[in-house]
């Protein structure tokens, strides 16, 4: 068999070197001027359930007594196709309506800090739940929505509530769906790359399937891979030297659990003796989980998913570890929607952030109805 042609420049990411920022504030956030805003009260917060078979989506409104309205998203949940549309966002939603609705309604904000006192506010009050899973995912959907509500009553975008700009665009990657089958994937990933990606993220596990693709795409294109941990770890020690002359740029979450950090490190020793990086971060909930993950040595590419991991409020603290650690920032995304629009917002003014995922689903799409941004040159503005 031929063998795979791997792009000519290798895997290609920048490690992030360290970046001075401002740090000042209770949950890590950089802050331009003095941060005094139009303020406002929080009148109610309300939960709107897109029901879809594939990909639901729960968008999360923040109005306040004004009539301005925010709006933010939670994680889409676990695949459940045999069930109700909407089932997997449904106790997120519940969660958010019964629990953090009552405790957001009435607080006043004056001051891009006064984010972090509603922050606090909802993360007392879910304490005893538990900081992970579920909680954590539904503080996500509610402070998304509380920054894009700034910055709809101070007409700015939320980049600019956040801090500094650092870039104006970023390397942006379309992130295919699980298809297993070549054809398929080379089908998909060419119309992606037709609409001006030049990165293409593969959900596949069987390594024949990946190095097949990796052939028959220009080996100018970037190509990642996510296994979503189907490997084992003696599958994943096998395999990962084998994608070797593919030329990833990185393989992501090749074992379950997602979170055994100590398999990871010893993963991503083979993955760089391959020539190739090691990613994960998506299953990580608040700035602990990461801060356990790069002290076990575990990653080169940190994902957090922003709409897990405690909203744009989560990102000061992520963003100080990955700097801390040298590791550079991929979010994970795989919505288009208030996610995605969080994400740019982040990359902006993070320059740790060299990626940004972009799902493509074909002719398939999100009942947000959002479309698929334009890709100049492989990158998005930001």
């Amino acid at each position: 068999m031929e063998p795979a042609r791997a792009p000519a420049s290798g895997p290609d990411i920048a490690v992030a070197g360290r970046v001075d920022r401002v740090r000042s504030l209770p949950q890590g956030h950089p802050v331009k001027g003095d941060g005094t805003i139009s303020g406002l009260t929080i009148e109610s917060v309300q939960t709107q359930l897109l029901p879809d078979a594939a990909n639901p989506q729960l968008l999360v409104h923040v109005r306040d007594t004004a009539g301005a309205v925010g709006t933010g998203e939670t994680w889409w949940g676990t695949y459940q196709p045999t069930a109700p549309p909407g089932t997997p966002v449904r106790a997120i939603a519940v969660f958010i309506d019964t629990i953090l609705a009552p405790v957001c309604e009435g607080l006043r904000i004056d001051r891009v800090s006064d984010i972090a006192a509603v922050y606090d506010q909802m993360q007392r009050a879910v304490a005893q739940y538990g900081p992970e899973g579920v909680t954590s995912i539904a503080i996500s959907g509610v402070d998304v929505a509380l920054w894009n509500l700034l910055a709809h009553r101070n007409n700015s975008d939320t980049a600019d509530l956040l801090g500094k700009r650092f870039q104006h665009s970023v390397r942006a990657y379309a992130s295919l769906s699980w298809l297993g089958d070549a054809e398929a994937v080379v089908d998909t990933a060419s119309g992606a790359i037709e609409h001006g990606f030049r990165a293409v993220k593969l959900h596949e596990a069987d390594v024949e399937l990946i190095l097949e693709v990796r052939r028959t795409l220009d080996p100018d294109i970037a190509m990642m891979l996510d296994v979503s941990g189907r490997w084992s770890f003696d599958e994943a020690a096998q395999a990962i030297p084998r994608l070797g002359r593919a030329g990833l740029v990185w393989i992501e979450e090749p074992v379950y659990p997602y979170t055994d950090h100590r398999s990871l490190a010893l993963l991503r020793k083979v993955a760089n003796d391959s020539g190739t990086l090691l990613a994960a971060g998506e299953n990580e909930f608040g700035p602990s989980g990461f801060e356990r993950l790069l002290a076990a040595a575990a990653v080169d590419v940190l994902q957090p998913d922003l709409v897990k991991c405690g909203g744009l409020s989560a990102t000061g603290p992520i963003s100080a570890l990955a700097d801390d650690s040298a590791v550079a920032i991929a979010p994970h995304n795989f919505s288009l929607g208030p996610s995605l629009l969080a994400n740019m917002a982040w990359a902006a003014v993070e320059p740790s952030v060299r990626w940004l995922e972009v799902p493509w689903l074909g002719a398939a799409r999100f009942p947000s109805g959002m479309d698929v941004p334009e890709v100049v040159d492989g990158a998005v503005a930001v």
